[in-house]
């Protein structure tokens, strides 16, 4: 983990020293252009969704409580980590910065508070937090894998600079890192209440997914699809929950 934030840390400070923030921008920004990758990166994208991530979770309430209550906890210094940051440096984001001829969008436009990605820091908490708590490798490499690619998704869409990214995911990593470590002293609740609170909550965001959360993005198939898996994954740990 260590070796990763200081990879992290070390581009993060290669890409301000070289001034390569805008022409690696353009780069990417390309890469949605046609119609196959307008869809891709729509979809790609999602995975830094904070309602998505949270009925992600929820597939892990059953067999990782430890997973989700690690989650639970970094996402209090992930939030910390984005709305702070945000207003202290009012970053105008690429749309507000070089203007619609130059910028290709994809989903809402988005021109204020561009650093850090909070799409980003999301989704490599999420990921983070996955890997930390010691779980097969082929899924430790793909949570990796998605965080990515939602990463780099946020440049391609229109609306991050990859400095926002690699701080973002440099937040996630470290907002992973406490939560998993606070989880580890204040051990998961597992008394028959405080798991039906968890549960429902996650229930609650499955169904806010499914019924009224707009992620502003054309990629309503996965969408639906995360909520359908979450709300079904839930609501049979809370029957077997009961059933004890």
């Amino acid at each position: 983990m260590f070796v990763l934030v200081s990879a992290a840390a070390i581009v993060l400070f290669d890409t301000v020293l070289f001034d390569a923030n805008q022409n690696l921008f353009f780069w990417l920004n390309q890469w949605g252009l046609d119609e196959p990758g307008t869809a891709f990166w729509a979809n790609a994208t999602l995975f830094g969704d904070t309602l998505i991530a949270f009925s992600l979770l929820g597939l892990f309430a059953r067999k990782r409580p430890d997973i989700v209550w690690a989650l639970l906890l970094a996402v209090l210094f992930a939030t910390a980590w984005v709305h702070i940051l945000k207003p202290l440096f009012e970053i105008p984001r690429p749309l507000a910065t070089l203007g619609a001829d130059m910028v290709n969008v994809i989903g809402v436009e988005l021109r204020r508070n561009a650093f850090p990605s909070g799409h980003t820091t999301t989704a490599f908490t999420l990921a983070a937090v996955i890997c930390l708590r010691g779980v097969h490798p082929a899924l430790a490499v793909t949570a990796l894998l998605l965080a990515t690619l939602a990463g780099i998704s946020r440049a391609v869409v229109g609306a991050h600079w990859p400095l926002d990214i690699l701080a973002g995911a440099l937040g996630g990593w470290i907002a992973a890192a406490l939560g998993v470590a606070l989880g580890a002293r204040w051990v998961v609740p597992m008394g028959r209440l405080s798991q039906t609170v968890i549960g429902l909550i996650l229930l609650a965001c499955g169904l806010a997914l499914l019924f009224w959360h707009d992620v502003q993005y054309p990629a309503v198939i996965l969408q639906t699809g995360i909520a359908i898996v979450s709300i079904l994954s839930v609501g049979g740990y809370l029957v077997c929950l009961y059933r004890r």
